[in-house]
């Protein structure tokens, strides 16, 4: 259940006013609404809720609970749900939620300095590489995505959601009610900054309609979410729309900051011509000779890699324990986000050196025989990228370990396949949220791209315990997937698995120095 809290106490004909709607069936406009909700049950009486349709179910089917519960009115967008009771009709109930969450809670986001990053790919990076950038630069903040919620201790929340027919699920961006009242609460604590992962989801569903971004970040494009997205433009479409947001809101505020787009992606220059439209500042950066934050060079190495970066005709370097080309990519679109919000170049390059790996982003949890790394790569574009920068560092056999999500876009099955194939000399197919799919059939589908397994184990835990077992001394083992989830989605039962955990577990337990394999 989410609740909005007050910033000052509201009367329904306010809320009215600021949603532009109308007062149904004698709706008081004097009624004092102390919070809004936009679940049935467990609110505090003088509530306002909030019916939306949404993709499993629709609130408007919860109206009677909710006043039974302690509801006086309700935000509609079909007044013949209300049976009678008052309420205020709008045009788009998530719009509204939005804008309610935002005021109920002081509009925190427009006196924070708000970053969002949106793509397929490297959001929790960017946003984990920023969030500790802020920091050394004497701008502390609080950071939202993939990873949970999390305030230098003093807001933290573990991202989780309870949706209703599938458990437990991890939002890459949280609903509005909770991303406001994060913020608030991170302000009142005295910090200033805020980094969101923006998800198409969330730009679709209007959780994000209503914070002050300053800046914003494209990281690249590839199939993705096209069970929910009619095809790529319909998936374009729907990340163009943070940056319109971003033009609208620099139009009503000083924002500090424009866009920062990736110029060695396709999409991404077609994102420069729509930002330069919209008349936002613009940053790119890239391998692209014309990237205005340019990679000269990247030295990839275990525990240190060094980068280097082109910014204004000097070269800046920082030492990172990451690996891969997207990651210099992705520490270029931290680095260009930071200057195009006016911090000094050497100090930004200085407070991007040495951040931590990412949870489940290539974190390391081998040992010194066999390097197994759990990554979050779910895409075929990602598992590419993942396996092809780990080729060079297999002394012996390139692993992987992955499965493919039900309910979701099937075609990216192949590509993982494909990806697996190219890249990896031994390729295990198990299990990963498979829903109410049969993984039978899911990995039928994966072997339809034509890579072969050296086996299908469905029981991702066994998998790990078998794989792990198998490896040997120069062997690297990727438990792609999963990266820093703990769990794993069967049916509509949410059970316990994490890699992390697995892995650690053998290695503990010696699995990882024995090497079973001979040949």
């Amino acid at each position: 259940m989410e609740r909005i809290g007050l910033s000052h106490t509201w009367s329904l004909g306010e809320i009215s006013d600021l949603l532009g709607g109308a007062l149904l069936n004698g709706a008081q406009p004097e009624m004092p609404i102390l919070e809004v909700v936009s679940s049935g049950d467990h609110q505090r009486p003088s509530s306002l809720f909030v019916a939306y349709e949404g993709a499993r179910v629709d609130g408007h089917d919860f109206i009677r609970q909710a006043f039974e519960h302690g509801s006086v009115a309700a935000v509609v967008t079909n007044s013949e749900k209300l049976g009678g009771r008052p309420g205020i009709l709008v045009g788009n109930a998530q719009r509204a939620l939005s804008r309610l969450a935002a005021a109920f809670a002081g509009e925190p986001s427009k006196d924070m300095l708000t970053i969002g990053i949106t793509g397929t790919n490297g959001k929790t990076t960017v946003h984990w590489l920023l969030y500790y950038a802020l920091e050394r630069l004497g701008l502390p903040g609080i950071r939202l995505g993939s990873l949970g919620i999390s305030a230098h201790g003093l807001v933290e929340k573990s991202g989780k959601v309870v949706v209703r027919g599938s458990g437990d699920l991890v939002l890459t961006t949280p609903a509005a009610q909770v991303i406001h009242d994060s913020l608030r609460q991170a302000l009142d604590s005295g910090l200033k900054s805020c980094v969101l992962e923006t998800s198409s989801h969330a730009l679709v569903q209007h959780r994000v309609s209503d914070v002050w971004y300053d800046a914003a970040i494209f990281t690249n494009l590839s199939p993705d979410h096209l069970n929910y997205h009619e095809d790529m433009e319909d998936y374009f479409q729907a990340k163009v729309g943070l940056f319109r947001q971003l033009a609208e809101m620099r139009s009503e505020a000083d924002s500090r900051g424009g866009a920062v787009i990736n110029a060695d992606c396709p999409w991404g220059r077609r994102m420069v011509t729509i930002a330069t439209d919209l008349g936002l500042p613009l940053k790119t950066f890239g391998e692209d000779p014309g990237a205005g934050v340019r990679i000269e060079a990247f030295r990839q190495a275990f525990p240190v890699s060094r980068l280097e970066l082109e910014f204004r005709g000097v070269t800046h370097e920082i030492t990172t324990p990451l690996i891969g080309e997207y990651n210099a990519s992705n520490i270029a679109a931290a680095f260009g986000a930071l200057v195009d919000l006016s911090f000094d170049p050497t100090e930004v390059a200085q407070a991007l050196c040495d951040v931590p790996s990412v949870p489940g982003r290539l974190e390391s949890v081998g040992n010194e025989d066999i390097t197994v790394l759990v990554d979050y790569a779910h895409t075929g574009e990602g598992l590419r990228k993942t396996l092809g920068a780990l080729r060079a560092f297999a002394e012996k056999d390139l692993w992987v370990v992955f499965g493919c999500g039900g309910g979701k876009d099937p075609g990216k099955r192949v590509g993982m396949g494909e990806a697996a194939a190219e890249f990896a000399d031994r390729i295990v197919l198990t299990s990963d949220n498979p829903r109410n799919e049969d993984p039978t059939e899911i990995v039928e589908d994966i072997l339809a791209s034509g890579c072969h397994a050296e086996f299908v184990e469905l029981d991702r835990a066994l998998a790990i315990e078998k794989t792990l077992k198998a490896a040997r001394k120069g062997d690297v083992v990727v438990l792609a997937g999963k990266g820093h989830e703990d769990y794993e989605v069967v049916g509509t039962e949410t059970r316990y698995v994490s890699d992390r955990d697995e892995a650690i577990k053998w290695r503990e337990r010696g699995a990882l120095n024995r090497g079973s394999r001979t040949d």
